[in-house]
């Protein structure tokens, strides 16, 4: 088997079979790498570009990996190659070798009207910007010619002001004061001058930069970036994530959200650049909006989708564990709940199917799936399911009947996305190699889907792990409504997610979605988790930085495995700062890997990693983690009115449940520079110990009056104070002495 893509797969390793670059300049020297699976045969490239046609012999670099050098190309041309070996060929690959032209001044401006100016770059790209309680900028391709040469000036809401004109670019004032200036448009072209990519160069004038999504990384993106993928990276996810967001505020009044389906690369230093590929006569479109942070958040909100609020039972405490593959692991979770008054209100089964359909019952290890339904719901929990958008190729064993006919349907009926030449797109590499991707916006494709899980919903399932997403990496393929693979890859997880959510809806039930992945409008389809993080206590911190930057990224209900998903077991101490932090969050919710690991040196299919309190009790030879992670689970169902509360205000307001202090104090400037505290709701202010060794921590409490929750202490706000916290608590502050909680 051939492997190559151009574009390769993820931006934090290469894959060894993309294109270098990925669409190359003139004068730039063009290498194609690709990988040859279980075969010796040597590939040979054929190459054809307007020099002719010429085939290009491999340089081998390790066993089954070659490269070919296509060499330089001295102008603007498209340049088509396949690699074959006697055995199989590839598609036909198609790449532009581009021109690259940047612009610094506009050549001509005119004010339309009071609300809106036309203004060139040249003769066939122009600005177009309306201003009213949001600054819209659409940069478009197209003839254009406007008739003035003057100044243009649009008046913005709070004291802002646009300006453009002659011999500069725009800018963005207040009180005289500049708080963005564009610096430079970049573009690169093909030979018939299409715009296939757009960079705006612009001058930030801001000191905090917060927001872009779920970040690991950092809070304050102010020096970073982000390259505006949805990635999947299996621990410590450092500078990528499942969930990006092309949307950003700072502490000068204002937010900035590029409106595009396309992954958008922001980088938040010397220069800021936002930068994307193009697909339309529209290249790109921002929107600005005013106001203080959480309004621009509501603003952003709006424009987005839709505020979904999850039902009630969510705010308990959920468990979870993937080698709960059986009936008898589930009896024993329940009699372990039971036993140490344990309360929960959801549990999700991850290992309950046969492992190839993904909608039917394992037959041996759930003999009677409808009598386990109910029992789990007997006990007062209500079930979601693991699933994952994919029609399986089954690599290890036996497909079965019902796996190849679902193979069968979805490729004689289009049900799963396409490559460019209509023969069905299939995963790339790594997780689900080769497997199928339904197509969530082929409403037949949807029909037979859902068909298929129908029965789940009637036995008493309410709700799905929706996990995974992350798999359309080829640009070329092409949805049924017309989407490529190129707006494709960031919006998947989002139709994906929608579309079991839709299926509840549809069938009455009030349920949730469970995801990783996300981009804009992941509000709509609450609830996300930060998805698989190490036992580390690097890992808790990077946990608590994407809980906070994804509320200010529009995730309203946010989630986290506590103690980490995958490795060895977390110590009491890890474990038990991370419980503490589970029962202040949106969804507390704790989970584990597969029994026998993901790392190497995993202790094999009979140990239990469980992160279950009783378990983690039973395996550290400590009865302290069992009854502080009990008592923790019973304080947060005392929480659950509150939650339920400040849950609906969340969604009526347009504000996320674990909020960054300056969504409340945004006139404070201390508050924009503390990023290990958040507001639970509006009247609880949580600062997580995540320290190792550490017996407390430094909190900032803003200006008013605040009560310790644990101890009824009374603090006057404005100040940073030492709080000592033992294993069995958390620095956890009451806003206002009357607090209703």
């Amino acid at each position: 088997m051939i492997k190559h893509l151009g574009e390769g797969l993820v931006p934090f390793e290469d894959c060894g079979f993309a294109r270098y670059p990925e669409i190359p300049c003139v004068g730039v020297e063009v290498i194609v790498r690709c990988r040859v699976d279980y075969s010796d045969a040597l590939p040979v490239l054929t190459m054809r570009s307007e020099e002719g046609v010429f085939s290009v012999q491999p340089i081998p670099e390790k066993p089954h990996h070659y490269r070919f050098p296509l060499g330089i190309f001295n102008a603007a041309q498209q340049v088509s190659y396949q690699i074959a070996t006697n055995e199989e060929k590839t598609r036909w690959h198609t790449f532009d070798v581009v021109t690259k032209e940047s612009f610094s001044t506009f050549e001509k401006c005119q004010s339309i009207d009071d609300n809106t100016a036309l203004a060139a770059l040249s003769k066939d790209v122009f600005l177009t910007v309306k201003a009213g309680e949001k600054l819209e900028m659409a940069l478009a391709q197209g003839p254009c010619d406007p008739s003035g040469n003057g100044e243009c000036e649009l008046t913005l809401p709070g004291g802002f002001r646009f300006t453009c004109g002659l011999g500069k670019l725009w800018a963005i004032e207040r009180s005289g004061v500049t708080v963005c200036e564009a610096t430079e448009y970049e573009f690169r072209r093909n030979k018939q001058g299409k715009i296939l990519k757009a960079a705006l160069k612009m001058r930030l004038c801001s000191e905090h930069i917060l927001g872009t999504g779920e970040r690991f990384d950092a809070v304050d993106q102010s020096g970073l970036g982000s390259n505006g993928r949805v990635v999947e990276k299996f621990t410590r996810q450092g500078a990528q994530t499942y969930l990006p967001v092309p949307f950003f505020m700072t502490e000068q009044g204002f937010g900035w959200f590029r409106e595009s389906d396309i992954p958008v690369h922001m980088t938040f230093e010397d220069q800021t650049v936002i930068a994307q590929e193009t697909e339309g006569k529209c290249l790109t479109k921002d929107i600005l909006l005013f106001g203080e942070p959480a309004d621009v958040l509501e603003q952003y909100l709006s424009l987005t989708g839709d505020k979904v609020l999850p039902p009630e039972w969510a705010f308990g405490t959920w468990i979870s564990g993937n080698g709960w593959n059986s009936q008898s692991e589930i009896d024993a979770q329940l009699a372990f709940l039971k036993k140490h008054n344990y309360p929960a209100s959801v549990m999700v089964l991850e290992q309950w199917s046969d492992e190839r359909t993904f909608y039917k019952w394992h037959q041996e290890r759930f003999a009677h799936p409808e009598k386990t339904v109910r029992r789990i719901r007997d006990a007062g929990l209500h079930l979601v399911l693991w699933q994952i958008p994919v029609i399986k190729h089954e690599w290890d064993g036996v497909p079965g009947e019902d796996l190849e006919n679902d193979t069968k349907e979805a490729i004689q009926n289009r049900y799963a996305i396409q490559n460019e030449d209509g023969t069905p797109y299939r995963i790339t590499e790594n997780w689900f190699h080769h497997s199928l991707l339904p197509d969530f916006t082929n409403p037949e494709a949807l029909a037979w889907w859902f068909d298929k899980r129908k029965y789940l919903l009637d036995m008493g399932v309410e709700g799905f792990k929706t996990d995974g997403g992350e798999f359309l990496f080829d640009k070329t393929a092409r949805l049924h409504d017309g989407t490529s693979g190129l707006s494709g890859h960031n919006l998947y997880p989002i139709e994906y997610a929608r579309a079991y959510h839709d299926f509840m809806r549809a069938h009455g039930v009030q349920g949730v979605t469970f995801s990783r992945a996300g981009c804009v409008g992941a509000q709509s389809v609450p609830i996300h988790w930060a998805g698989d993080q190490a036992s580390e206590w690097s890992e808790f911190q990077s946990q608590l930085r994407a809980g906070i930057s994804a509320g200010l990224s529009g995730i309203l209900f946010w989630s986290f495995d506590i103690g980490g998903f995958a490795g060895p077991l977390p110590d009491a101490e890890l474990y038990l700062r991370a419980t503490a932090m589970g029962c202040f969050c949106p969804v507390m919710q704790w989970h584990s890997e597969p029994r026998k690991g993901q790392f190497s040196g995993g202790e094999g299919e009979a140990y239990n990693n469980d992160r279950s309190p009783w378990n983690m009790a039973e395996k550290l030879n400590d009865s302290k983690v069992l009854d502080i992670a009990c008592r923790f689970a019973q304080l947060r169902e005392s929480l659950r009115p509150y939650l339920w509360r400040e849950a609906q205000h969340c969604v009526s307001a347009g504000r996320p449940l674990m909020a960054h202090l300056c969504l409340d104090y945004p006139f404070d400037t201390k508050a924009w520079t503390v990023h290990d505290q958040y507001m639970l709701g509006r009247d609880l202010l949580v600062a997580p110990v995540t320290q190792e060794g550490a017996s407390g921590r430094l909190v900032y409490l803003p200006q008013g009056e605040w009560m310790d929750f644990f101890t009824g202490e009374k603090w006057t706000g404005g100040q940073e104070i030492t709080v000592d916290c033992a294993l069995n608590s958390i620095p956890v502050f009451k806003r206002g002495i009357d607090a209703d909680i």
